[in-house]
């Protein structure tokens, strides 16, 4: 059993089972930390720790924070072995994803049974394209898209696996590091047969590598640069075709389209018109292959557009082109790749709308897909999923009691619905940090004393520093910066309840449960008395999907005098 020391926290992480994935540059295995991986590199480098210090000093903004989600595993923090040596990191856990080739591929769709249709492929492209944009918005340059690197969930929404392949930039110093490797067929034509480790990337290699994406989830996991080759001799390899920018649609038509190929003419024009601008103008000018944020402003209309089949449910078209494609290709063809989906006929509508209900409130159109939602209800009133999905949408209205009922009524249908739960704390996030800002107010006069009776005077002095301005960083949401004065204040004095106490606060309000349920731990170990770390680590337990945990530390916190915990238990009961 290999025990490690995460940097950030001095908690002790512990590997457990075997590894779940081996690479040429480490392995990744579960850990001891509820929704945590750690990947150990074979081999580390001076240049690989300074990189991973980087990541994690600047993180991306997380473009789905509203649904609940994690858009990409980033590296948490350093994991370093018994001689303080950075061994790999912590990272989160991506949780119910299937690779997007499982997701884009037909064959691979029908073997898993995924009853996936092209208004889900259309909104999955879209939240790749969001989030790419919220990483290139940051500085970084994936390097490496690939297929294996993006995982979905049954939401549409992607997760970004192996970042730290990522290149880097330093904002404080300009320093970069580079990404070294790069996969076949998805490498732009200016870098094929380039040494990666010697060329400083920019986000414009990337949009070759995104637009390649695209188009594999919208033309059923086709490359755009497969066809029939109508010169003389054997068709060239792929790369070969990326360097002479020969694919379906180029203007000298070496590659031209087969019968079973899906013509560009079925998907919005704006959508036409990005992939034409990628692969032909911006064969000639890198610059002008449409940017992450230029994918995203596309397929928010093609989404729009798209219209059920009055045939097939599982078929959508887009208004834009004005018949249904993929019936006229079956009848043609004899093949369907968004076959029937095999439900009843009442679940089938309800769940059309419940999902076309998500799509629109993944693309901004709150009331439309309350309507929606509705709808699905009408046809099946026991569709907990949709009375959930109506309780988020009214939550982000403000219509908080409205989400609420729809939160009950959900666990109600079904009592295990983990994400109900989850939501419905949500909806009492905001009373919650205003407690815990009263919390630690309240405390701010304790604090100074308890720090004043410390042992050494100079490390009464520098605690009590530490600790009280911790607390102004809380106060102020200034939660980075309280992590790190706590930090220091722990270092100092690794029995101060309250440091640990404030730093679990801290990472509470950045949603990092789980380290907050670490420092709660240690808080409690000092004082078995400290009411307010029962609180909050009851109220993480359950926002971490631990419910009965959750519900016996509020239960605790109670016994101690916490009137606030009283209030979140009638909720979660």
């Amino acid at each position: 059993m290999t025990v490690l020391t995460c940097a950030s926290t001095g908690q002790l992480i512990t590997l457990l089972g075997e590894r779940i994935a081996d690479s040429g540059e480490g392995k990744v295995w579960r850990t001891n930390r509820n929704g945590y991986l750690a990947k150990i590199y074979h081999d580390q480098t001076p240049e690989r720790v300074q990189k991973l210090a980087v990541m994690i000093a600047h993180r991306p903004k997380e473009p789905n924070s509203h649904l609940n989600h994690i858009s990409f595993a980033w590296p948490k923090s350093v994991l370093k072995d018994a001689q303080g040596n950075c061994v790999g990191f912590l990272m989160p856990e991506i949780k119910e994803g299937k690779e997007l080739i499982d997701i884009y591929n037909p064959k691979r769709r029908k073997d898993l049974k995924l009853e996936v249709d092209w208004r889900f492929l259309h909104t999955t492209a879209l939240n790749i394209a969001s989030i790419i944009e919220a990483i290139h918005i940051s500085g970084y340059v994936l390097g490496d898209i690939k297929p294996q690197n993006i995982l979905v969930n049954d939401r549409a929404l992607p997760s970004i696996i192996d970042t730290d392949s990522f290149q880097v930039r330093n904002p404080v110093n300009g320093k970069i590091y580079r990404c070294p490797v790069g996969s076949p067929d998805y490498t732009p034509p200016e870098l094929i047969d380039k040494d990666f480790s010697s060329i400083d990337q920019t986000e414009v290699h990337d949009r070759f590598r995104l637009a390649v994406i695209i188009y594999q989830l919208l033309f059923g996991g086709e490359s755009p640069f497969a066809g029939k080759w109508t010169c003389t001799g054997d068709t060239p390899e792929t790369n070969e075709l990326i360097r002479r920018g020969l694919w379906l649609y180029a203007p000298n038509r070496l590659v031209q389209p087969v019968e079973r190929t899906i013509p560009l003419e079925i998907i919005h024009p704006e959508v036409q018109r990005c992939f034409l601008r990628c692969f032909n103008d911006g064969y000639k000018n890198s610059n002008l292959r449409p940017t992450a944020g230029d994918w995203v402003k596309a397929l928010r209309l093609a989404v729009n557009e798209l219209t059920i089949c009055g045939k097939l449910d599982s078929h959508y078209y887009s208004r834009t082109y004005g018949k249904c494609y993929w019936c006229d290709r079956s009848t043609k063809l004899d093949i369907d790749i968004f076959p029937k989906k095999q439900t009843s006929y009442k679940d089938k509508d309800a769940d059309a709308y419940n999902n076309r209900g998500l799509s629109r409130y993944i693309l901004g159109d709150t009331k439309g897909a309350i309507n929606d939602y509705n709808q699905a209800l009408r046809i099946n009133p026991n569709h907990a999923d949709a009375y959930n999905n109506r309780g988020l949408a009214r939550s982000t209205l403000g219509d908080k009691q409205g989400a609420i009922n729809d939160y009950n009524q959900a666990l109600h249908i079904d009592p295990n619905f983990t994400q109900a739960y989850i939501n419905l704390l949500i909806i009492r996030y905001k009373m919650i940090a205003l407690i815990l800002i009263g919390l630690i107010a309240a405390s701010s006069l304790s604090l100074i004393i308890f720090a004043n009776n410390l042992n050494s005077a100079t490390n009464s002095k520098l605690d009590k520093d530490y600790v009280n301005r911790c607390s102004d960083h809380v106060s102020l949401k200034n939660y980075s910066e309280a992590i790190n004065d706590c930090n220091e204040a722990v270092k100092i004095n690794p029995n101060n309840d309250e440091a640990y106490f404030l730093r679990c606060s801290a990472h509470f309000h950045l949603k990092d449960y789980s380290e907050a349920i670490d420092d709660c731990n240690g808080a409690v170990k000092i004082n078995p008395n400290n009411d307010k770390a029962y609180f909050v680590r009851g109220v993480s337990h359950i926002m971490n999907g631990n419910k009965p945990q959750g519900i016996e530390d509020l239960r605790k916190a109670i016994s101690l005098g916490n009137e606030a915990a009283k209030e979140i238990l009638k909720d979660v009961q």
